[in-house]
């Protein structure tokens, strides 16, 4: 059944009805803290992670299919194949702190995309989970970004993983 839905899923014509789907998913999985969720419900691993916009400064969200990675998870760029990058990977490269939610726990993240031997590795992995991600490759002009979103060891984002705030004068 899987199979069968990653060859419709990353068909051309598959793309509006799943670009629409995307808005139901993050609501549903914003309700029920990534409990339940579109992709979930065939058997893919899914989150809701929320990115700081790279322009804006202000917080976005998104529900993106991942595969377990080390003690994080992987994500890839695809968007279902188009040309441009998503935002949320251009604001992963600019805001690296993110938050992911998924089966009912919210986790600070710190996003790192993989490069040489450790793409690969994630690459094959989603490959093996997901096929129709090739088609998603062959299909666009740039090359697929993967992310590794790796939890912050203390569960937040503390002063050694962000820029210092700037101190405040002292009366003299």
């Amino acid at each position: 059944m899987l199979r069968f839905l990653n060859r419709i899923a990353t068909s051309r014509w598959a793309n509006g009805p799943m670009r629409a789907m995307v808005p139901v998913d993050a609501l549903l999985q914003r309700r029920t803290m990534g409990r339940l969720s579109i992709g979930r419900t065939v058997g893919l691993h899914s989150l809701l992670l929320t990115t700081t916009g790279a322009r804006t400064g202000q917080p976005r969200q998104v529900p993106l299919f991942h595969v377990p990675y080390g003690r994080g998870f992987a994500v890839i760029d695809s968007n279902l194949g188009a040309d441009n990058h998503p935002a949320w990977s251009v604001n992963l490269l600019r805001h690296p702190h993110a938050t992911v939610v998924t089966l009912g726990k919210q986790l600070p993240v710190i996003a790192r995309e993989t490069q040489g031997h450790e793409r690969e590795e994630i690459w094959q992995t989603i490959l093996s989970v997901s096929p129709g991600y090739a088609a998603y490759d062959a299909r666009c002009n740039r090359n697929l970004r993967i992310f590794h979103l790796q939890p912050v060891p203390d569960g937040r984002h503390t002063s050694s993983t962000r820029s210092p705030r700037p101190r405040q004068p002292t009366p003299g």
